[in-house]
């Protein structure tokens, strides 16, 4: 019956909404709980007795319950009503990890909302409560596997609240996307680079720079550039970085990275790209259909794993 009536109620969610999305009283459906059925069924049966035994009190606790029913009814939908929903910025993770979709939940009235919870379909939900006037964030995850531009889709919002005898609940498709970066590949081989038409001879910087300090790990740095005895000291791991070779450009290159498939050249370049930042080396990347300029730091770095993330994808 649930399922059911959850499929009719996305019937109208066909592309993403919005913002704000308001959550009012047209869009939220409510059923029974298993836990409701099975109370309203006990009321039936004192009813009966009630009637059966013509008994004055009976009475007056069935309809007292019957009306502790129809409150409960009441508050479970009042629970969701007039929630404002708006998306966050998203972080672009590799693939294998988590996707978060950090979505903001605002109460605007003057009650608050309890015991809601948030949920991407197959994954985990997330409870959160709601006070009076504020806004919380629900950070919603979802597992990658493969790399590229990846949305949640619909979301559904539900609750329970206040005694678990209905299930009241909507969705909403948030126009939220993440991008998901090419999983890097480990122990990768440093390329055998060659001199290009610029007369830039890659070289690698392996074993040839300064140390120059250190900075808080990054999902894809190599195991082998770990500061092992600082991250000891605290509970924070730390990644070496490198000083030295300013002076050298290499060029990543699509005909350099020998794999298998394609999926395979994809992790090792971003593996390279995540070695060549940590080693303060300019970098450059040509791709059979794109190519960036060299150059380093965060910005440089994320265009380069886009353009690995969306390769051969419909960006």
């Amino acid at each position: 019956m649930t399922s059911l009536a959850e499929k009719l109620s996305t019937r109208g969610l066909r592309v993403p909404e919005q913002e704000p999305i308001i959550l009012d009283r047209k869009r939220i459906y409510i059923i029974p709980t298993w836990y409701g059925v099975l109370f309203s069924m006990t009321l039936f049966i004192m009813l009966i007795g009630s009637i059966n035994f013509n008994n004055s009190l009976s009475f007056a606790l069935t309809f007292l319950m019957v009306s502790v029913t129809l409150v409960s009814m009441l508050h479970a939908h009042r629970n969701l009503s007039k929630i404002h929903i708006r998306c966050a910025t998203t972080k672009s993770v590799f693939s294998g990890q988590h996707a978060i979709f950090p979505m903001l939940i605002s109460n605007p009235g003057g009650t608050d909302k309890q015991t809601i919870s948030l949920v991407i379909k197959n994954e985990i939900p997330v409870d959160i409560d709601v006070p009076a006037g504020s806004t919380v964030t629900a950070q919603l995850s979802m597992k990658t596997m493969v790399r590229g531009i990846v949305q949640p889709g619909k979301i559904k919002i539900f609750t329970e609240f206040p005694l678990g005898l209905f299930h009241a609940w909507s969705w909403f498709y948030p126009d939220i996307k993440c991008i998901v970066y090419p999983a890097p590949e480990k122990d990768a081989p440093p390329p055998d680079f060659q001199s290009d038409g610029d007369n830039n001879a890659g070289l690698t910087a392996k074993g040839q720079d300064d140390f120059s300090g250190l900075r808080n790990y990054q999902p894809g740095d190599s195991i082998k550039s770990i500061a092992w005895k600082q991250s000891a000291r605290g509970d924070t791991l730390y990644t070496k970085q490198f000083s030295g070779g300013g002076g050298r450009t290499l060029w990543l290159e699509w005909d350099i990275a020998e794999a298998g498939s394609n999926e395979q050249r994809l992790s090792r370049i971003c593996r390279w790209v995540l070695d060549c930042e940590a080693s303060g080396i300019k970098y450059g990347l040509r791709l059979p259909d794109n190519k960036i300029l060299p150059g380093s730091g965060r910005k440089h770095q994320h265009i380069c794993l886009t353009a690995l993330a969306l390769f051969g994808r419909e960006s």
